[in-house]
């Protein structure tokens, strides 16, 4: 099975994502984990071949992780999205509220300080939850038309309940 986990910052993909891929014994593709060995969070605004080089390292790392048989991405990545779900039989949206998603992070932030990316200051933990809120306005509607288009093979998840029963019915079918 190849499912990919779309969805905002904050709403739990990577937390679903592992769990599935860990329980399946499945390769996990992390999305963010690729922009940070790329180095893509140390680049400046304006470094335009640098964020080139970071999007070409992650297309081909994507491209090469989704030719195995079976895996579980998580991200949102727009330029490489379309790729990853053309070749997903599942595509899950975690549609979670903006206020459950800020809530997550400063969890996030204060309960798991350093051990999701050892690359993130707790100054870039603060500063992540405008880009939470910014991204959700720049971002949402696109993401809501990606699963549109794809609405044969998409499942939408709102709310802790409703992931957790999706990862039960998931790994039930799977034994």
């Amino acid at each position: 099975m190849r499912i990919t986990v779309i969805g905002h910052a904050g709403s739990g993909k990577s937390t679903l994502a592992a769990a599935l891929s860990k329980k399946v014994g499945v390769p996990h593709i992390q999305l963010d984990r690729l922009w940070f060995e790329a180095g893509g969070h140390a680049l400046r605004k304006d470094d335009a071949a640098g964020k080139e080089r970071v999007r070409t390292f992650i297309r081909e790392r994507v491209e090469e992780a989704i030719r195995q048989d079976a895996w579980v991405s998580d991200g949102w990545y727009p330029r490489v999205q379309p790729m990853i779900a053309e070749r997903a039989d599942l595509v899950v949206f975690l549609d979670v509220p903006l206020w459950r998603r800020l809530l997550n992070h400063i969890r996030r932030a204060v309960v798991e300080r350093g051990r999701r990316h050892a690359e993130v200051t707790h100054w870039d933990d603060v500063t992540f939850l405008w880009r939470i809120v910014r991204r959700t306005w720049t971002q949402d509607d696109a993401m809501r038309a990606f699963v549109r288009d794809r609405a044969s093979k998409a499942v939408v998840l709102r709310t802790r309940v409703e992931m957790d029963a999706f990862r039960r019915q998931f790994l039930k079918e799977k034994e």
